[in-house]
């Protein structure tokens, strides 16, 4: 029987997960985002889940990041599940029970002299894809609960 009253789930512990450790290569960081569970995520906070989410950059086509998260996630037994054609993807597995690994396109940034006039495109950025990686996970039997690592 589960523990009445678990530990929560935190993004620290999301963040050492093999899943959250395995980066696409030559990808950086825009920015990141995290939630320890019970704490509220979402446009509403009404989402308990604990969470971590980065946006990251890299000059690969989305094809290219896609097909490299499917190759890791799957043969660690996620499966996958396409949420808006071509641009987000969910990996959930049966083992683990309320846990989430989400990867969306965030689009190609203008190649240098593609920006509009007065929105000029930074040199770190131009011709870059950006795709955005979110981790969740909640409930008593998460895998990642801390009494269960």
């Amino acid at each position: 029987m589960a523990d009445p009253d678990p530990a929560p789930i935190t993004a620290d512990w999301l963040r050492h997960r093999e899943e959250w450790q395995a980066t696409f290569p030559g990808a950086t960081v825009a920015w990141e985002d995290a939630a320890d569970e019970g704490v509220g995520i979402g446009f509403d906070g009404l989402d308990p889940s604990a969470m971590v989410r980065a946006l990251f950059r890299t000059r690969a086509p989305w094809p290219e990041v896609l097909a490299w998260y499917r190759d890791v996630l799957e043969s660690r037994g996620w499966e996958a599940r396409e949420v808006k054609p071509f641009t987000w993807w969910e990996w959930t597995s049966p083992d683990r029970p309320g846990e989430r690994f989400d990867v969306l396109d965030r689009g190609r940034w203008p190649q240098r002299g593609e920006e509009l006039p007065g929105w000029p495109i930074p040199e770190d950025v131009a011709g870059k894809t950006g795709f955005e990686v979110l981790y969740t996970a909640r409930g008593a039997f998460s895998a990642t609960r801390p009494d269960h690592a």
